[in-house]
C-alpha cells in the first residue's frame, strides 16, 4: 500500500517549490521554502502460497476449499492418464502386481481426471494427513468399502465415490472398461465440499524462491526405483524443464516410448520426487492386497533442483504429514512446485544414474 501525506501551510500558495506572499503593492523577493511532503513509502504484502505446492496462489480466494484425492489406474491400458500434470501431489504405491496412483488436487481443479479406479486399505492413513479431503474412487471389495465408509464417518475423508456421486463421473469413449471412468473435479468440489471447510494444511516444507538446497545435497542425474514384479520407474533431471522426467517401461511401452505422458501428450516432470521407503503388510480386507504402512518412519531420498538429499521420513500420527529430515537432522526443504511421492517397499533397489545413462533416457523424452 502506498501512503502519501502532504502538509499544507495556511494562506500560502505553493507552486513549483516556491512560496509567494502577496500582502502589499511593493514586490518582495521570493523565498525558497522546503515542502513539507513526507517521502513515499511502499509496503508489499507477501504472496499467499498454495499449501500443497509452496507456489504463489493464482487465486487465493478460489483455493478456500478442501483437497481432492483421486485413485488412478497405472496399468499399461490406462496410459496416458488425464489430469496427472495438474495434481499438486501424486503418491505411487504397490498394489497387486503393479502400482497405483493417489492424486491430490487443490490449486488446480480440472475436468476429466482418470481413469479412476478402486480404493485400497493403504489409502485410509494416506489421506488422513490431508485435512479431510474429498476421496474419489470406484469399486472395491466389501472389506475396503467398509474401511472407506468408516473413515468417512470418523471425519478422515469425505466419500465422493462413483456410487456416492455418480453425476460427476462419466465413461470415456475409445477406452475399454475398467479403464474408462473419469471424474470432473470443479463441479464435484462445488457440490460436495463440506460447508465451511477450508484448504488443507501443508504436507511438505518448501524453500523460499531463490533459496539454496540443503548442505547435505549432492548433484545427481536421476535414479531408478524398483517396485518389484518387473516394474521399474525412472526419473531423470531435465535442466530445461527444471523437473524430473518420469519414464516407465511396461508390456505396451518399450524404452523408446516409456515417457510418462498426460492425456495431452505432455511428459510428467515434477519439481520434486520424494522416495519414502515403506513397510508393507497385508490388507485385512484382502489377503492378496499389500498394505502400505505410512505411519511411523523410514529412510528417504529427496530429488530436488538436480540434487539428491538422503534422510528420513517421520510421521508419528495419521493426522500428521510426514516430516522429512536429512542425515544431519535438518528439515529437507523442497523446490516450490508439484511433487511425486514414491512408496517402494523397504529394501527395494533404488539406484542412481550416471550422466551417460541419464542422457540415453533423455533422448526419449517427450
Amino acid at each position: 500500500m502506498t501512503v502519501r501525506r502532504v502538509g499544507l501551510l495556511a494562506s500560502v500558495l505553493v507552486f513549483a517549490g516556491f512560496v509567494v506572499a502577496c500582502s502589499s503593492d511593493q514586490p518582495e523577493a521570493a523565498v525558497v521554502v522546503p515542502t513539507t511532503a513526507e517521502p513515499t513509502t511502499t509496503t508489499t504484502a507477501p504472496p499467499v502460497l498454495s499449501p500443497l505446492t509452496g507456489l504463489p496462489a493464482a487465486d487465493p480466494a478460489g483455493e478456500q476449499h478442501p483437497a481432492v484425492t483421486v485413485k488412478m489406474d497405472n496399468s499399461p491400458e490406462a496410459r496416458p492418464q488425464s489430469g496427472i500434470n495438474n495434481a499438486d501431489l501424486v503418491y505411487e504405491m504397490k498394489v497387486e502386481g503393479i502400482t497405483r496412483f493417489s492424486l491430490v488436487f487443490h490449486s488446480s481443479l480440472v475436468e476429466g481426471v482418470g481413469p479412476v479406479r478402486s480404493a485400497r486399505s493403504s489409502d485410509i492413513n494416506l489421506v488422513a494427513g490431508l485435512s479431510t479431503p474429498l476421496f474419489a474412487w470406484s469399486g472395491a471389495n466389501p472389506g475396503v468399502t467398509a474401511e472407506v465408509l468408516a473413515a468417512a464417518r470418523n471425519g478422515v475423508l469425505t466419500n465422493v465415490s462413483f456410487d456416492a456421486a455418480e453425476e460427476f463421473y462419466y465413461r470415456a469413449r475409445g477406452r475399454q472398461a475398467p479403464h474408462n471412468l473419469y471424474v470432473n473435479l470443479p463441479p464435484l468440489v462445488s457440490a460436495r465440499a463440506p460447508e465451511g471447510q477450508g484448504p488443507p494444511m501443508p504436507v511438505f516444507q518448501y524453500r523460499p524462491q531463490g533459496g539454496t538446497v540443503g548442505a547435505t545435497a549432492t548433484p545427481t542425474p536421476g535414479l531408478s526405483i524398483n517396485y518389484g514384479n518387473r516394474q521399474v520407474v525412472e526419473y531423470v533431471w531435465d535442466a530445461g524443464r527444471q523437473g524430473w522426467d518420469r519414464f516407465q517401461v511396461d508390456e505396451r511401452h518399450p524404452r523408446s516410448e516409456s515417457a510418462t505422458l498426460d492425456g495431452g501428450g505432455v511428459q510428467v516432470a515434477p519439481a520434486n520426487v520424494v522416495v519414502m521407503f515403506t513397510e508393507y503388510g497385508v490388507s485385512a480386507a484382502d489377503s492378496r492386497s499389500p498394505r502400505a504402512i505410512t505411519v511411523g518412519e523410514g529412510e528417504a531420498i529427496v530429488l530436488t533442483a538436480g540434487q539428491a538429499i538422503r534422510g528420513r521420513w517421520v510421521r508419528p500420527e495419521p493426522s500428521q504429514a510426514a516430516r522429512l529430515v536429512d542425515v544431519a537432522g535438518a528439515p529437507i526443504l523442497l523446490t516450490p512446485g508439484r511433487t511425486w511421492v514414491a512408496l517402494p517397499q523397504t529394501g527395494s533397489l533404488v539406484l542412481p544414474f550416471d550422466q551417460i545413462a541419464a542422457d540415453e533416457l533423455l533422448a526419449f523424452k517427450r
